[in-house]
């Protein structure tokens, strides 16, 4: 039972936060940044929010991006640093991403967790506006008394961009040696002004019923 309870909070901490705004696998233009806060409202709590996560990415370099995570509740949830390095140059809107870092999990029996993922995707014109698609797989490890546990978190999504609006279908899928959790994602925003860009995704398992609703700001500098 305390093994079974150790890696539930385990899965739970992978698992929050992995919404629209985490890196994906495009490169942040040198000097400039992507910020974002998000908050989660859960059905379970009777749609108050129950986490606000901070998510952080600046452009070192044309090919190396650095970034940071935090999520929020009543306490200090978990905190992620990275690097996503772009080896490659590739033709006709690909684009191709590594990354490798490290989350932070207070409170837990194995508080530091390394990671690491693959990320690949396609951006295109189309019409009056730019369609793009993306997916990719990150991989985390917990060393813990009685060996290391492993997880993957798959993620994909489609989207599009016209004038001021756009929207988003996403998936992911969690698979440790315990669970296996999938949720869809689908997602719309509305820019408020060149700089800001409001974000409204739902949380939807598989049965089909909303289970929670995240609502961001991005800011784009």
């Amino acid at each position: 039972m305390v093994r079974f309870r150790v890696l539930l909070a385990l899965v739970l901490a992978l698992l929050i936060g992995a919404g629209v705004a985490r890196a994906g696998p495009w490169p942040r233009e040198q000097g400039r940044f992507f910020l974002s806060t998000t908050s989660t409202l859960g059905a379970a709590n009777d749609w108050r929010p129950q986490q606000t996560e901070y998510y952080a990415e600046y452009g070192l370099r044309p090919r190396l991006t650095i970034g940071a995570a935090l999520s929020t509740s009543w306490r200090v949830d978990y905190a992620d640093l990275f690097l996503r390095w772009h080896p490659l140059d590739l033709p006709q809107g690909l684009v191709f991403g590594v990354t490798s870092g490290v989350r932070y999990v207070p409170y837990s029996i194995a508080p530091y967790q390394p990671f690491v993922a693959v990320e690949a995707g396609r951006g295109m014109a189309l019409g009056e506006g730019n369609l793009w698609t993306q997916a990719g797989v990150r991989l985390y490890a917990a060393r813990v008394p009685w060996g290391t546990e492993l997880a993957t978190d798959w993620s994909s999504q489609v989207g599009y961009a016209r004038g001021r609006w756009l929207v988003m279908m996403g998936a992911t899928h969690f698979r440790s040696r315990q669970v296996a959790i999938t949720r869809l994602r689908p997602a719309i925003g509305l820019r408020l002004m060149d700089r800001f860009r409001l974000v409204a995704e739902a949380v939807i398992p598989p049965g089909g019923r909303v289970d929670a609703v995240r609502i961001g700001l991005w800011s784009e500098f």
